[in-house]
Formats: structure tokens, sequence, C-alpha cells
């Protein structure tokens, strides 16, 4: 058995290996799809590439697995928590759930300090003191 992370499907608790070289090879688009941002891909994009995914990554454990017998234990709401755990095990940077653009402008201005130099003269319109 290949250590990993202990995964209950249907109430049935398997080992799910990390991302081995063979699975990254073969899998590359599928990774591509599943590490994109959420919202830049379709649902059933991401469901299609990541079962793939996961479906392999269980063989490297329970090579005996039918496809039929994975798609009957695990749940649509468990795939992204589960990929996302297995992505982060396998070493793959945690990608944000949606693009942002931080903007920083200059820091605000500060007023120039007043003078009291009187030999300065004010500008035109500027109220005097006496």
């Amino acid at each position: 058995m290949i250590p990993g992370a202990p995964i209950s499907f249907g109430g049935t608790e398997y080992t799910v290996p990390p991302i081995n070289l063979r699975i990254d090879f073969a899998f590359k688009e599928q990774i591509k799809t599943i590490c994109k941002p959420e919202g830049e891909v379709e649902f059933t994009d991401y469901v299609d590439a990541a079962s793939a995914i996961l479906f392999a990554l269980l063989q490297r454990n329970y090579p005996d697995m039918t496809r039929d017998q994975f798609n009957d234990i695990v749940d649509l709401p468990m795939l992204k928590p589960v990929m996302s755990g297995m992505l982060h095990i396998s070493g793959y940077v945690a990608r944000p759930l949606a693009q942002t653009a931080e903007v920083q402008g200059p820091p605000p201005s500060q007023p120039e300090p007043s003078s009291s130099d009187s030999s300065t003269p004010q500008p035109d319109g500027s109220p005097t003191t006496s």
C-alpha cells in the first residue's frame, strides 16, 4: 500500500496516494484544468478532469477497482476538497479561487507645511494677517 491521505468514500476508508510522475505526465491537461481559478473552468470539465485523476490515484492502491465502482463511491460535493488535498500533498502550489488585481497608487499627498516667512509673497487672493 502506497502511503497517502485516508479518505472515506461510500462509508469505506481508502488511502489515496499523492500524484506521481506517471500520473503527472499522463494527466497534464487534466491537472491544468483543475488548477485553474474557480470560474475559469466549466463545472463539467472540472468533474471530468478531477475524476480521471482521482480514479488513477486510487488505482495505485486499488488496482482491481473499476470505473463503475469508483463512480458509485465518489460524491460530487467531495470531489473539489479531495482534489485540493491531493494537489497539496503532491506539492502543487495552491491557486486563488478568483483572480484579483491589487492596484496601489502613490501615497496620499501631504499638505506642504506653511511657512511663517513673511518675505515670501502670498499668492493673489490669499488672506493676510496683521
